[in-house]
């Protein structure tokens, strides 16, 4: 990737090196920016990091305050202690990526979605994510905030079951559930999380944190879980988690709002889960995963 001479020249100022001395390389599974390996050689030693550009225009029209808000969250989770890549530098406006961009330290790891030990996986999973809202972020500028559209919400054609769909729409549209605001990710799943030894070594795309309701992450990584490997995992991971935070007060609420914004109108196949060694779902598959979760969420109301 070939970026203008003025971003080798923000790159090379951000981490105290020569242009000539950095080397990046495209990284796999970004779906929503472009993300990068930036190499800095220092004589024989070379340091990492990681480049996000955020090159999606209509994210970016739609948030155009992207780079400030990964660069404070990364900050937030920094002040907290977590196990989050460090901010080295962030452009909000053009530095010759073609868009803004945020620089940040390499975390050793990698993703793993075939674990040797499936439960132990779902324990780190969960004692990681615990480990987040243990920090109640307070003044922390960005609030959570549904991502459901709501005025368009209708069972979908493929359902077995049109009226689970429709009862939970039902219960999404009424009032949010109250719970105490903490510290979330808010797009936690297997692909944001860095595993080495066994353990999980680092928690990665912290631009959508906010401060919100600790069910929102818990909500939001059942659903990946369910999709990728059934209910029945989306299940243990919620035991997991209720032991790693046993004051967790669970609300069926969050499954289902995570649960429309995902699967509507359909569940699809996330490209980076192929990207890190997870086999092809089908579309019938998915939905029929997806039809189950429900039927088991809708059992909590």
């Amino acid at each position: 990737m070939t970026f203008a001479p003025e971003a080798y020249t923000w790159l090379a100022r951000a981490v105290d090196a020569i242009p000539s001395a950095l080397d990046l390389a495209r990284l796999p599974g970004a779906t929503s920016s472009s993300l990068f390996l930036v190499q800095c050689r220092r004589g024989d030693k070379v340091q990492r990091f990681v480049l996000r550009v955020l090159d999606n225009p209509a994210w970016l029209a739609n948030e155009p305050d992207l780079a400030a808000h990964e660069a404070a969250a990364l900050n937030e989770a920094q002040k907290a202690g977590l196990a989050a890549p460090r901010l080295v530098a962030y452009a909000a406006d053009d530095v010759g990526f073609g868009a803004p961009a945020v620089l940040m330290s390499f975390i050793e790891g990698r993703i793993d979605l075939t674990p040797v030990n499936f439960q132990a996986w779902l324990a780190g999973l969960a004692r990681a994510l615990a480990s987040i809202h243990q920090h109640p972020g307070r003044g922390f500028a960005w609030r959570f905030r549904s991502w459901v559209n709501r005025p368009l919400l209708a069972p979908p054609p493929w359902t077995t079951i049109p009226g689970a769909w429709e009862r939970a729409i039902e219960q999404v549209c009424g009032p949010e559930p109250a719970a105490p605001p903490v510290f979330i990710h808010r797009d936690y799943h297997p692909t944001n999380v860095l595993w080495q030894g066994g353990e999980v070594s680092g928690v990665v795309d912290w631009i959508n944190a906010c401060q919100g309701p600790a069910g929102v992450d818990v909500a939001h990584c059942r659903i990946n879980l369910a999709a990728m490997y059934g209910p029945a995992a989306a299940d243990q991971f919620l035991a997991a988690y209720r032991t790693a935070d046993p004051g967790f007060a669970y609300d069926p609420y969050w499954d289902l709002d995570s649960l429309l914004d995902m699967c509507l109108p359909e569940p699809l196949f996330y490209p980076p889960w192929q990207d890190f060694g997870l086999d092809l779902l089908s579309p019938e598959l998915l939905a029929s995963r997806v039809d189950a979760y429900l039927e088991s969420v809708m059992q909590h109301i």
